[in-house]
């Protein structure tokens, strides 16, 4: 079946929970973030709603790096503000392209308000890999108009390609249930079915293991493959040994590593200085690093540097990796860019 997953996004109070609220069929679990589902038309969708704060870039960028779409909530009352700014830049960065722009709160704005609105995000967005996305004024209080919305998000497109790729589950969640411990987490490449292979990542835990049985929304079923968000039973492991950033991953197919060599696409609105001993942290999926460069060299907007973690983080060619430099205050650009490792 063909799944997505899709993180909600935009400023402090546009109206991204109650959108979702709205949206949702089942909710999952919460901490930091909560995951909704909702099926539609033979489509698993799962979206992520995200903090509204400006104080947790980490969490924003962790959200993004691990989704197929985004559904950015922007309302006339709010409108264009550093945080939008920012979350543009992070989510073209890792090159997403899909999604939908909604315009919140129109039943308290007028029509001159929503049409000033679309024509600042069309001007935003144009030139990034987010100027294609639709944009779509919503009324949360129209049952039409939010089945309209459904149906929108569950036309985006599935890459059915992404099946054939190595398996990785991205841990977010664990507890253990009847004496063996169950791992959740989003799955955006490959994949698993009962008895599965496959090994614990970054060092150090490291560790092979077999799937015992698999959960998609509570409901057990014999696989699970890209765009479902999964739970995964497996034996011989604590939850407390599978924290978020630890990832289920195919033996021989992923690279474990604590430093190395990066290339960095260094946004032009990026203006702190980058050298030597800068330290800045770098996002793979739930994976958060703090990494220090050395032999530092930039030209136009391309970084290349070496490299030193302080722990072990795990990628793949497939993996989307943004640094940020989450030191810096709020309303400072914070997004240093996409890396390729």
């Amino acid at each position: 079946m063909d799944s997505l997953t899709a993180s909600v996004i935009g400023p402090y109070k546009a109206g991204k929970s109650t959108l979702v609220n709205k949206l949702q069929q089942k909710k999952g679990a919460e901490e930091d973030v909560s995951f909704y589902y909702f099926k539609y038309s033979n489509k698993n969708v799962t979206l992520i709603d995200t903090p509204g704060d400006m104080d947790v870039p980490t969490t924003i960028a962790s959200v993004l790096s691990i989704s197929d779409a985004i559904i950015f909530c922007i309302s006339p009352d709010i409108g264009i503000n550093f945080q939008v700014g920012e979350q543009i830049i992070m989510a073209s960065s890792l090159g997403i392209s899909k999604g939908l722009f909604c315009i919140t709160k129109t039943d308290i704005s007028t029509s001159g308000e929503v049409e000033k609105l679309e024509s600042s995000i069309r001007a935003l967005i144009k030139g990034t890999s987010l100027e294609n996305i639709e944009i779509v004024p919503i009324d949360i209080h129209n049952e039409q108009n939010i089945a309209d919305i459904r149906a929108r998000i569950s036309a985006i497109p599935y890459d059915s390609s992404n099946v054939q790729k190595p398996f990785k589950i991205l841990i977010d969640n664990a507890f253990e249930s009847k004496g063996m411990s169950i791992a959740v987490g989003t799955m955006p490449t490959g994949k698993i079915a009962v008895h599965t292979e496959g090994v614990i990542a970054p060092t150090p835990f490291t560790k092979d293991i077999s799937i015992n049985s698999i959960q998609i929304n509570q409901i057990e079923v014999p696989s699970a493959e890209a765009g479902d968000r999964a739970g995964v039973a497996i034996k011989g492991v604590w939850p407390w040994d599978l924290p978020r950033g630890v990832e289920i991953r195919q033996k021989n197919s992923f690279k474990d590593v604590k430093s190395g060599e990066l290339k960095i696409e260094v946004p032009p609105l990026y203006k702190q200085p980058l050298v030597d001993g800068s330290v800045l942290t770098l996002i793979c999926n739930w994976q958060n690093v703090s990494i220090t460069l050395s032999n530092v060299k930039k030209e136009g907007n391309t970084l290349t540097a070496s490299f030193e973690a302080d722990k072990n983080f795990c990628f793949n060619g497939d993996d989307k990796i943004l640094v940020i430099n989450k030191d810096l205050p709020i309303r400072v650009l914070r997004v240093v860019g996409k890396a390729t490792i």
